[in-house]
């Protein structure tokens, strides 16, 4: 990479493999010698009935693998928490194992896999002291979540990006009780509307 790219850039894999549905064996060698990240977009996988990653295989490997919802062409709601739903889902039957994939492993690839992605383990993706205040606090006192066993289960199997309460970014709060606080999320949802009316105008498209 350029030396004008930033350090944590410079430090991410060199091999990200998004996807992933067909890869051999001798490929999966490949990703564990070189140190290759998987990103795993499961919803966008079934939706256009590409395949299924071998994420369990991966994992066991010692390959990082990522979660991603894909772009809102293959993901209608690019819902990040259904996608660990999907997840641990798409583990389980793929292997035939009810125990492929544990709320853990799925919220692990979601958060600390996602920060080797982006080659910043140092910074993000886990609570701890030194790294950026980036926390989505989730609301599982609803109908949905009730009765929490675990908290992990509830999380993956539970919720949906309805129940995301507040978010934070680097300390900054972006999202309080459920509303936008640095968009407004009304004027950018009629935005919006409005080219998706132009867009079908100038392509003769009734809407």
């Amino acid at each position: 990479m350029s030396n004008g790219w930033p350090a944590w850039a410079r430090s991410a894999p060199d091999v990200q493999l998004v996807h992933s549905v067909w890869l051999d064996d001798h490929e999966l060698d490949l990703l564990v010698e070189h140190g290759g990240v998987v990103v795993h977009c499961p919803v966008a996988n079934m939706y256009l009935a590409s395949g299924m990653a071998r994420v369990p295989e991966m994992r066991r490997r010692g390959i990082t693998v990522a979660l991603a919802t894909d772009g809102p062409g293959s993901n209608n709601n690019q819902d990040m928490l259904e996608v660990l739903k999907t997840t641990a889902l798409s583990g389980k039957v793929s292997t035939l194992d009810a125990m492929a994939l544990l709320p853990e492993e799925v919220i692990w690839m979601a958060c600390r896999g996602g920060s080797h992605a982006f080659g910043q383990p140092a910074f993000i993706g886990s609570l701890e002291v030194g790294k950026k205040a980036d926390v989505v606090l989730v609301d599982l006192d609803t109908p949905f979540a009730m009765p929490v066993h675990r908290v992990p289960s509830a999380l993956v199997y539970n919720v949906n990006s309805g129940s995301v309460d507040t978010v934070i970014v680097d300390g900054a709060i972006l999202m309080r009780d459920k509303q936008m606080l640095v968009v407004d999320e009304k004027a950018l949802l009629a935005e919006a509307r409005a080219a998706c009316t132009r867009l079908f105008e100038r392509a003769g498209i009734a809407g």
